[in-house]
């Protein structure tokens, strides 16, 4: 177990992709993922084929980038860390390194810029190769999410 992270592309929304086996069932989420919505209940085949479908869809596979943050212990490690300079890094002490399995939730866009800043202090403030390397890994999501406008999930 551990965290990753990703920013999906724009290629779905930009209408780059290639279409869609529903396209009358297909959404984006507030994450940007395409999910099938109907007011009927969806068979597990057109799950399966929409899958398939998203995987295939553009040249990213749907991401514009994805990364492992590292294992739940390594994580814990950075934690530990960034409690130590806390008041300095509040998002990633709140919304990114406070579990190293969370998923299912996201930063805004709007929010890496700020995020931005503690990834590129922490990597000044770590004397740690590994939590420099994590450093890195963020600013080039945050970056991602800036460049797209889409959300870094978990």
């Amino acid at each position: 177990m551990g965290l990753d992270a990703s920013v999906r592309c724009n290629c779905i929304k930009d209408g780059l992709a290639t279409p869609h086996p529903f396209p009358e069932l297909l959404r984006l989420d507030e994450t940007c993922e395409p999910i099938l919505e109907s007011a009927d209940e969806i068979p597990l085949a057109k799950w399966t084929e929409h899958d398939r479908w998203f995987e295939r869809s553009c040249s990213h596979g749907g991401y514009v980038l994805q990364k492992r943050l590292g294992n739940a212990t390594f994580i814990g490690h950075v934690l530990a860390f960034v409690n130590s300079v806390a008041d300095e890094l509040p998002i990633l002490r709140d919304k990114v390194v406070y579990s190293g399995t969370h998923c299912g939730d996201f930063i805004e866009a709007e929010e890496s810029v700020p995020l931005l800043e503690e990834a590129r202090l922490l990597r000044q403030l770590s004397k740690d190769r590994n939590t420099q390397q994590f450093a890195s890994d963020m600013i080039e999501l945050c970056e991602a999410s800036l460049a797209t406008g889409n959300p870094i999930v978990f």
